[in-house]
């Protein structure tokens, strides 16, 4: 009877502190605000930097979004490297969520005929690297 008593005492003891805790909203919005505020004041804000594909920035890709019509024309998220498009089936890529509070995502969902576009910020992974996310974003001209 002790051991069975000490071995749920100990698996209780190890589901309530195996998990951290979600971060609140108020905490995800406090630290957007310093980034931006980080941005505004930042001596090299006038230097112009230029994305050059994502593969610096992110290797996992979490989704894509491929032009039933025209399949060169597609949208790649990436875990935490934003949303890329290309028209030309891949040659070169155009950061479209650079001016996003996040570069976390981890869904894209897009209306081509009426050119709205769906993003899901924030990945689930299970192997310990997720990426928290803000929400959904919408665009209604396809962030072009």
């Amino acid at each position: 009877m002790k051991n069975l008593i000490l071995s749920v005492f100990c698996f209780a003891t190890a589901l309530i502190y195996s998990q951290q805790p979600a971060t609140l909203a108020t905490v995800v919005e406090r630290g957007i605000t310093q980034k931006t505020q980080l941005a505004q004041d930042s001596p090299v804000k006038n230097l112009p930097f230029k994305n050059i594909g994502p593969s610096i920035m992110s290797g996992r890709v979490v989704d894509f979004a491929v032009n039933p019509n025209n399949p060169i024309e597609f949208y790649v998220g990436y875990a935490s490297g934003g949303l890329w498009y290309t028209n030309n089936n891949g040659t070169s890529f155009t950061p479209v969520l650079d001016s996003s509070p996040t570069q976390n995502v981890g869904c894209v969902s897009v209306d081509w005929q009426n050119g709205t576009i769906w993003v899901g910020t924030g990945e689930v992974n299970a192997s310990r690297s997720s990426y928290a996310g803000i929400g959904l974003l919408k665009s209604d001209d396809r962030y072009l």
